[in-house]
């Protein structure tokens, strides 16, 4: 009878462990199916998942750019000016008026020069967008060098002929340039790049100035008959460096040229002295044997 009973309880001891043994195999053979598994269909889930991050990209960059160009939260609400000396910014803003409430995103640097195009003083600008409502404008402005006579009275001009502003009265920090503001004329070129050398404190004791052709640009100075031979463009910036000296030189007592045409060699004299005239050359003497 004992023995029966232990038989038995063997028995079942022996089912149990065939039935973990079992279920470890199942278990083990599962885990390993789902190894392979993953390992033949990795390609595909690589695809999938860069097709999931491409999509997802171009939503965020969609979401982004209607935000960025819809939002009233992103519009213009602020210009601030630049760079402006003689042009005032209250001028340049007026004109960009049209954009005020515009997403940032949708204002272009070129619509904002076509804005301001026709204010005369403005050489070129650039743009910086500030979030959330600024835009930035940077202006260069253009330089005057004197005046041409107009139909108002004056005009003031820069290097390029351009008409800055006109005006009844001759402006007294200016000179008065003496032939037509035109790119075509070569005189006025010659000037331009001569006057756009000198500084404001200088090209304000210039009081009219002249060119026959490139190379005799020439200038008298207010408040004296001193007169200045420039001679052409070239070596300009030396020029304008060695002309305050010529004109302590020249001081006050008669009228003076001051001939600035080789910087190097500065020459000073009265205006009335006539220029120096060689001497002739002497006949030589008759040597015994030549032919008379």
């Amino acid at each position: 009878m004992a023995s029966k009973t232990e038989s038995l309880r063997a028995a079942k001891r022996r089912a149990r462990e065939v039935e973990r043994e079992q279920r470890l195999a199942s278990r083990q053979r599962r885990r390993a199916e789902r190894k392979e598994y993953r390992r033949f269909t990795a390609t595909s889930r690589a695809r999938r998942l860069t097709w999931t991050a491409g999509i997802g990209g171009i939503v965020a960059v969609a979401v982004t750019t209607v935000v960025l160009t819809t939002s009233p939260l992103l519009s213009l609400e602020t210009i601030r000016v630049e760079g402006v000396e003689r042009l005032g910014s209250d001028e340049v803003i007026a004109e960009l008026q049209d954009f005020a409430g515009v997403p940032l995103a949708r204002i272009q640097t070129s619509e904002v020069v076509d804005a301001v195009s026709n204010i005369a003083l403005i050489q070129s600008v650039d743009t910086d967008l500030q979030l959330p409502n600024t835009l930035v404008v940077r202006v260069t402005e253009r330089t005057p060098i004197g005046v041409v006579r107009g139909g108002a009275g004056f005009e003031v001009v820069d290097r390029a002929a351009v008409v800055l502003w006109e005006s009844e009265t001759r402006p007294a920090e200016f000179p008065l340039i003496m032939v037509p503001a035109s790119t075509e004329s070569r005189g006025f070129e010659e000037i331009g790049r001569a006057l756009a050398v000198i500084p404001p404190d200088l090209l304000r004791d210039i009081d009219r100035v002249t060119a026959s052709s490139a190379d005799t640009v020439a200038f008298s100075v207010r408040g004296s008959d001193h007169r200045v031979l420039w001679g052409s463009s070239e070596n300009s910036v030396a020029k304008a460096r060695v002309l305050p000296a010529a004109l302590d030189a020249a001081g006050t007592a008669s009228p003076q040229l001051i001939d600035l045409s080789s910087p190097d060699t500065v020459v000073v004299r009265d205006v009335t002295s006539p220029l120096p005239v060689p001497p002739a050359l002497e006949e030589p003497e008759n040597v015994e044997g030549d032919t008379p």
